[in-house]
């Protein structure tokens, strides 16, 4: 493999491994002078700028014209290593083709985002790419700026206004959240959930990788109102939480979908916030690195319209 320090290049015009090249594959000034579209002296000049650079005649005379001599030989082979990297990295990105891609490609989310995103998404890769995989892990918004530029994270998808504004931002939908409470609650025996009682009532929160964003959402609008809530029990998982909620007389601020769908399996009872929380949005996170990546830009046109089904 030839290796080239980038201080070897000083002084040395690199357009001459290009009509070295020809001039070795064609030995022949005239024919390479008409390959490159230049003038026979023109070439002749550069042949003698190549001996004076390599240290050496290159071509010489054969019975049946130039031949190349055992140093041209070996630069000849390495030129044609050199240039086939230079075509690999000047050349169109590879296209992705989804049916036949056995990329793996890691996202992060908590498992509210796990719930509504990856049975939809896991029954779609099986029919559209079957050889992709996915490497879905736990929240951890303080590193995802991080482990994106880097490349060890390809998507971050949830409420995450904490993270850092150098990734970019697409919103995919708002998730309106309401208050979940044992059925038979004693405080709650009327169906209803006044302001004064959300206040009066222990909480569950969750916590997702010890950030605060939904927890401060909900503490900012009471603040606005001068209330202060109490917290029982912070919890990292939303699905954890509603079995808690459950078997307690502790209630819960979770989203609206997940709230729907563990009411029907647990003694559980939905109510409206009685506070002015606007709906959570829920966006996808990537490093400007992934931008522009064919396989990187379906992962994110697929999980979009999955999440705005």
């Amino acid at each position: 493999m030839l290796i080239i320090d980038a201080m070897d290049f000083r002084g040395v015009d690199l357009n001459l491994l290009v009509c070295l090249r020809v001039l070795l594959v064609e030995r022949h000034v005239t024919r390479s002078a008409e390959r490159l579209g230049v003038t026979q002296p023109a070439m002749s000049a550069s042949l003698a700028r190549l001996r004076t650079l390599f240290r050496d005649q290159l071509l010489v005379r054969g019975p049946k014209g130039l031949v190349l001599t055992p140093r041209a030989e070996q630069l000849l082979d390495q030129l044609n290593q050199v240039m086939a990297v230079i075509e690999e990295m000047i050349a169109l990105p590879a296209e992705f083709v989804a049916e036949t891609s056995q990329r793996t490609f890691t996202v992060i989310g908590t498992d509210f985002v796990e719930f509504i995103l990856l049975p939809p998404l896991m029954a779609a890769l099986a029919t559209e790419a079957p050889n992709l995989q996915v490497l879905f892990r736990t929240p951890d918004p303080g590193n995802i700026p991080a482990m994106t530029a880097s490349g060890e994270l390809d998507l971050a998808v949830g409420y995450l206004p904490e993270v850092s504004e150098e990734l970019i931002k697409r919103t995919v939908f708002r998730e309106p959240f309401v208050c979940v409470a044992r059925r038979g609650h004693p405080l709650l025996h009327d169906g209803s959930l006044p302001l004064d009682r959300y206040v009066e009532l222990q909480h569950v929160q969750v916590l997702p990788g010890n950030a605060t964003m939904y927890a401060a959402a909900i503490d900012t609008a009471l603040a606005a109102m001068g209330l202060v809530r109490k917290v029982a029990l912070w919890e990292p998982s939303f699905l954890a939480v509603a079995s808690v909620v459950a078997r307690t007389d502790l209630i819960s601020t979770v989203p609206r979908r997940l709230a729907t769908h563990v009411a029907q399996g647990l003694p559980i009872t939905i109510y409206d916030l009685p506070l002015p929380l606007p709906a959570p949005e829920f966006a996808m996170y990537w490093h400007s690195r992934s931008q522009g990546d064919a396989g990187h830009k379906w992962l994110r046109e697929r999980v979009a319209a999955l999440l705005r089904a």
